[in-house]
C-alpha cells in the first residue's frame, strides 16, 4: 500500500468516497494511487504540463498495480478533462492566484464538478475571494504540518455564500469558526510575514502614505483582533 505524507491525507480526507478524481499538477500521482488502492475512488484522472511529471505519475500506477485506474494526461490545467469526467478535482502545491486562474479558464468543466479540494502555497485570500464570487462556497477546511510547514486544505462546493472580510478570507473563516488546532500558529505566521513587509515599507515616508501600507497596517490590526478572539477559545470557563 502506497503511504502518503500528512498534507496528501489531508487533502484525500476531503475526497468524497465513490467520486471519480482528477488531481491537476499531480506530478507523482501519490495521491491519485493511494485512493484508488484504498478503494475511496474507482478511478482517477491526473493532469500534468510537464512530460517527466506525467512518466513519474505513470510509473508510480505501474509500481501499485493500479495503472488500469488511473488515466495520466499531459496538458495544462483542467483541459485534460472532458465535461462530467470527473466529480471531484483536486489542485495541489501552486499558489492561489495561479489555481484561479486554472479554474476561471475552464468553466465548461467547473459546473460538471462536484468538489474541489485545493491546497495552495500562498495567496489563498485571493483564491477564496474568486471562490466566493464564482458562484463556490468553502464547505470545510482544515491545518496541516507536514515537513516542518504549515499548509492549508481548502473543501468546495458549488453554491454562493456571502463573501467574508479581508482577515477571515486571508486566514480561512472555517477555520476559524472550528477553531483549527493549529490556528493560533496560522495566524502568527501571517502576521509575522504581515509586520515584515510594514515595517519594510515604514522606513520610507514615501511608502508610508502609500495605499499598500496603509492597508498592511490595517490587516495587521484585524489579524491581532482575531489572534485575541483565538487565545480566548483556549481559555478554560471560569
Amino acid at each position: 500500500m502506497i503511504q502518503i505524507d500528512a498534507r496528501l491525507r489531508a487533502i484525500a480526507a476531503f475526497v468524497p468516497a465513490g467520486d471519480v478524481l482528477a488531481d491537476i499538477g499531480g506530478d507523482h500521482a501519490y495521491l491519485a494511487a493511494a485512493l484508488v488502492q484504498e478503494g475511496r475512488c474507482p478511478r482517477a484522472i491526473v493532469g500534468d504540463l510537464s512530460a517527466g511529471a506525467c512518466l513519474a505519475a505513470r510509473r508510480t500506477a505501474v509500481r501499485h498495480q493500479c495503472i488500469d485506474r488511473i488515466d495520466v494526461r499531459q496538458g495544462d490545467g483542467l483541459s485534460v478533462l472532458l465535461p462530467g469526467e470527473a466529480d471531484t478535482v483536486a489542485i495541489a502545491g501552486m499558489g492561489g492566484a495561479l489555481m484561479a486562474q486554472i479554474l476561471a479558464a475552464a468553466p465548461h468543466i467547473l459546473c460538471t464538478v462536484g468538489t474541489l479540494v485545493l491546497q495552495p502555497m500562498n495567496a489563498a485570500d485571493a483564491l477564496r475571494r474568486w471562490l466566493y464570487e464564482n458562484d463556490w462556497h468553502i464547505a470545510d477546511e482544515t491545518l496541516v504540518r507536514a515537513g516542518g510547514r504549515l499548509y492549508e486544505v481548502i473543501c468546495v462546493r458549488q453554491g454562493c455564500a456571502a463573501v467574508p472580510d479581508e482577515a477571515l478570507l486571508l486566514i480561512g473563516a472555517k477555520l476559524f469558526a472550528k477553531h483549527d488546532p493549529l490556528l493560533h500558529a496560522h495566524i502568527m505566521a501571517h502576521i509575522a510575514r504581515l509586520t515584515r513587509a510594514a515595517e519594510g515599507m515604514g522606513r520610507s515616508a514615501a511608502a508610508r502614505q502609500s495605499t499598500a501600507y496603509r492597508a498592511a497596517v490595517s490587516r495587521l490590526a484585524a489579524l491581532r483582533t482575531l489572534l485575541a478572539l483565538s487565545c480566548a477559545f483556549k481559555r478554560p470557563y471560569a
